[in-house]
């Protein structure tokens, strides 16, 4: 799914556990951590900061099965 970010400034992590339902900010890292997270096209960092219209591609991958 892409987002666009809309609050100039706003920590990439934090924009994430705002914009993806029932996403919290240490899922949000952990998603950033994985690789799943692009801004403008590359890897994205959880302190990255965003401007206005910045394309945010993230990949929700699928659960993992517990035994």
């Amino acid at each position: 799914m892409t987002l666009y970010a809309d609050i100039p400034g706003e920590r990439l992590d934090a924009f994430l556990a705002r914009a993806v339902e029932n996403l919290s900010r240490s899922g949000a890292q952990k998603l950033l951590e994985e690789g799943c997270v692009l801004l403008r096209g590359k890897p994205g960092r959880k302190n990255d900061k965003l401007a206005i219209g910045d394309a945010v591609e993230v990949t929700i991958p699928e659960p993992k099965t517990v035994d």
